[in-house]
């Protein structure tokens, strides 16, 4: 019966233990599969790095290999293209950013060349004025248009102005405007202090909505053209037309009629500098370059 009991216990005890080494076990076969795949991905970026190594060594024997004619020919050519490109991006597509960048690394492309040093100063002088153009974000000025356009697209109509009533003086000139106040009931004549605004009916306050809403249009696409005439067309009409019909005393109405004068305000396209005489003066440095390749 003790033996009995012995052996229980051991057996007791023996099982938690073998259970923690199964688990050790097994951990350290988790552990080898990762050391193995550690070294097979080490083995992998070494045979890539080897093989970069190799590659950026061919391609400095190659460097080394080309004649100063050779390079200087090419920087010659990858300043031409940045140059045409620089024109391109501030004529064509209004991009100072992107043509300051292109002539950024058009003057390090002509670093090597000898005899280059004045073409690069010009081109750092232009790139330099590029950069201090101040393009107004078409997104901002967008927002604030949508932001007027809003307000005004709800605002409400102007009422007629009240009639003016003059006094009648004595004698026979008050007679005589009495009788033109008679004849006025036929032929209607009124002076206000105020233009008169006749009433719209509701199918002319819908055609009015409409027209201001088209013009709105019209002030949006001419900003994202940064077409500043067609622009400023655009709000001048808009502002007369909200003159003459809008109620302009509403905080809101008034606020985008400050907006729609601000805009008004704004040249969309700056004048950028005129870099086209840097083409001449590069094919200049390369007819010399050429002289002084000669035999």
């Amino acid at each position: 019966m003790a033996l009995l009991t012995g052996a229980a216990v051991w057996l007791r005890g023996w099982q938690p233990l073998q259970a923690q080494l199964a688990g050790q076990a097994q951990t350290q076969a988790d552990l080898a599969r990762r050391l193995d795949a550690l070294d097979a991905w080490q083995g992998t970026a070494s045979d890539d790095l080897a093989a970069l190594e190799g590659r950026s060594r061919a391609l400095t024997a190659r460097l080394e290999q080309l004649a100063p004619a050779r390079l200087t020919a090419w920087s010659l050519a990858e300043a031409d293209y940045l140059i045409r490109s620089a024109q391109r991006a501030a004529q064509l597509d209004y991009d100072p950013a992107r043509a300051a960048l292109a002539l950024e690394l058009a003057s390090s492309s002509l670093a090597a060349v000898p005899g280059s040093s004045g073409l690069r100063a010009a081109i750092d002088s232009n790139r330099a004025a590029l950069t201090k153009v101040r393009v107004p974000d078409l997104d901002t000025l967008s927002g604030q248009l949508a932001q007027a356009a809003s307000a005004l697209k709800t605002a409400p109509l102007r009422e007629p102005g009240p009639v003016a009533v003059e006094s009648t003086p004595p004698g026979w000139r008050g007679a005589a405007q009495q009788a033109w106040r008679q004849l006025s009931e036929v032929i209607v004549v009124q002076r206000v202090d105020a233009p008169v605004q006749p009433l719209l009916r509701p199918q002319e306050q819908q055609y009015l909505r409409q027209q201001l809403a088209l013009k709105l249009a019209a002030a949006d696409y001419a900003l994202r053209r940064r077409d500043t005439s067609a622009l400023h067309g655009e709000l001048t009409d808009l502002r007369a037309w909200a003159d003459a019909y809008l109620d302009g005393s509403t905080p809101a109405t008034a606020q985008a009629l400050v907006a729609l004068d601000e805009l008004g305000g704004l040249e969309l396209s700056p004048a950028l500098p005129d870099f086209s005489g840097l083409s001449e003066q590069l094919a200049a440095l390369r007819r010399t370059a050429s002289v002084d390749r000669m035999p």
